[in-house]
């Protein structure tokens, strides 16, 4: 597995994951980002743009990888959810 891909889908991942706990990273509400539901919705959506864009030239442990991170943050998104 590429490890600039996993830092990538890791990185992205938690970001959303404590968005969706209500926490927005330093400097996101000076960048017009005040709603952490909102922040969280636009990690998914960049982590659902990634996949779209490299369908069929992933790995398979990347493909897994990717879609169990998207998997885990669409439903925590849906159900509200907290870690």
């Amino acid at each position: 597995m590429n490890q600039h891909f996993m830092s990538l889908v890791f990185g992205l991942a938690a970001q959303a994951n404590s968005a969706l706990d209500g926490q927005l990273p330093p400097g996101a509400e000076q960048a017009g980002a005040g709603d952490p539901r909102q922040l969280a919705q636009a990690l998914i959506d960049t982590l659902a743009a990634l996949q779209e864009k490299t369908r069929g030239n992933l790995e398979a442990d990347e493909t897994q990888l990717l879609d169990q991170a998207l998997t885990s943050l669409r439903f925590r998104f849906a159900t509200g959810k907290t870690a």
